[in-house]
């Protein structure tokens, strides 16, 4: 799956049919995230949006943790949107 690169930062949209649906994936996110303790921005917008930018700000650059979340993250949209 497909991350836009610019201004040091990784950035990816993802689209769902509820706020439900989003929300679950938000969650998945969450977990992720605590796990490797490097957390994103999100950006719910539009209702069922979400917008996910990954950049390292102590750095103020993009790191292996970015690269290595965005990985994790594409593989739990892959399993969501398989079980959903």
């Amino acid at each position: 799956m497909h991350w836009n690169e610019e201004n040091s930062t990784l950035t990816k949209e993802f689209v769902f049919s509820s706020q439900t649906e989003l929300a679950a994936f938000f969650q998945r996110v969450a977990v992720l995230a605590d796990a490797v303790n490097h957390h994103p921005d999100i950006l719910v917008y539009k209702a069922f949006q979400l917008k996910i930018s990954l950049t390292t700000h102590d750095k103020n650059a993009l790191t292996e943790k970015d690269f290595e979340l965005a990985k994790q993250i594409d593989s739990a949209y892959t399993a969501f949107k398989e079980e959903n």
